[in-house]
């Protein structure tokens, strides 16, 4: 039969040899020592984070290859700004709450029944989980982060998968909700905090400059998607509001749609302008690029309903955008670090 001990050291074996070699006696001492009296397995919580922590130990060295790799601070940074972006939305959830709760009491009558709860309410506890973990990440609690982060975003995407592919299903919108441009932005978020330094080490990367560029920017698309904002453009009129009329409605939220797509745009070119300065920060467009593409195309799609496919707006069109995305900015990325486009550069900046 199998000791505590010899079960620790299969989870153990998981790490690269070099770390056992440095580490692995003193981990099992202070494992073994943790144990409660008369304990033959080792903890959930123990498995799950020596494994985790090996994953994220052979990734990095992975994306680290023989030489120094540019990459993993690349994903911090990538990490870092998704996390904001996903607490923009969290952000507009707190905002919209009151006039959620308006709108599922006048659907129900007065009363908000479960329909109403998960209709208007669902993600809410995702954008607090996202928030719990976005604290924990800025304070320093690396690990408990990406446990939450891995077990948030797993939880996500069997959800979203649920919902796109069993659409007629009870409660297959609410799954559909998780498959939008959140989940791209909590897996580029997860990624960071499991495979690379962390979102801590991008925001000292992009410096206080580029930090206050993108807090601003934020703070302008929470603004373009909040139903305050779009009661301001109605004149209070929203569809809460029964002396709002239908046709004043439409123009309304086509012209905040064409807002947002337009608020989209900027931000995807104040993005590349201000990534574009190093190395490892176009390596972060790169990657930004996975939840960038979609959303660019989710905006379009609220400017222009007619101009894209209903399919590529659902979650494997979406993915594929996203993938799409990803390929044309790393080409451009090539192309720009390319010894003809340093010479371009260096014309330009000698010109100058």
């Amino acid at each position: 039969m199998s000791t505590l001990e010899d079960r620790y050291r299969r989870l153990l074996a998981c790490y690269p040899a070099a770390h056992r070699e440095a580490h692995g006696e003193e981990m099992l001492d202070v494992l073994l020592a943790s144990a409660r009296p008369g304990q033959t397995r080792p903890s959930l919580a123990d498995t799950a984070d020596l494994l985790l922590g090996a994953a994220r130990i052979r990734l990095r060295r992975a994306m680290s290859g023989p030489r120094t790799s540019l990459w993993p601070d690349a994903l911090a940074i990538t990490g870092f700004l998704a996390m904001l972006l996903l607490m923009v939305e969290a952000a507009r959830f707190a905002v919209d709450v009151p006039t959620l709760v308006d709108a599922a009491t006048a659907q129900g009558h007065g009363t908000i029944g479960v329909y109403g709860l998960l209709y208007f309410f669902g993600t809410g506890p995702y954008w607090l989980a996202w928030t719990v973990i976005a604290v924990l990440a800025w304070r320093g609690h690396h690990r408990r982060a990406a446990i939450g982060a891995c077990a948030v975003t797993a939880a996500q995407v069997a959800f979203a998968a649920y919902g796109t592919a069993f659409q007629d299903y009870a409660y297959a919108y609410l799954g559909r909700d998780f498959a939008g441009t959140s989940l791209p932005l909590a897996l580029l978020a997860t990624a960071s905090l499991t495979v690379s330094p962390g979102p801590r080490r991008g925001a000292r990367l992009l410096g206080r400059a580029r930090l206050a560029g993108a807090a601003t920017v934020a703070a302008v698309l929470l603004a373009l998607h909040t139903y305050p904002a779009f009661s301001l453009l109605t004149g209070g009129r929203t569809g809460v509001d029964p002396r709002g009329t239908m046709d004043g409605l439409i123009a309304a939220a086509r012209t905040m749609g064409e807002l947002r797509a337009a608020g989209a745009l900027v931000t995807a070119v104040l993005a590349a302008a201000a990534l574009a300065r190093d190395r490892t920060s176009r390596r972060a467009f790169v990657l930004l690029a996975l939840a960038g593409a979609p959303a660019l195309v989710n905006a379009a799609g609220d400017a222009l309903p007619d101009s894209v496919p209903a399919a590529l707006m659902l979650l494997p069109g979406s993915l594929l955008v996203g993938m799409a995305g990803l390929v044309v900015a790393g080409l451009c990325v090539r192309l720009v670090e390319s010894p003809a486009g340093t010479r371009a550069r260096r014309r330009v900046r000698s010109s100058a």
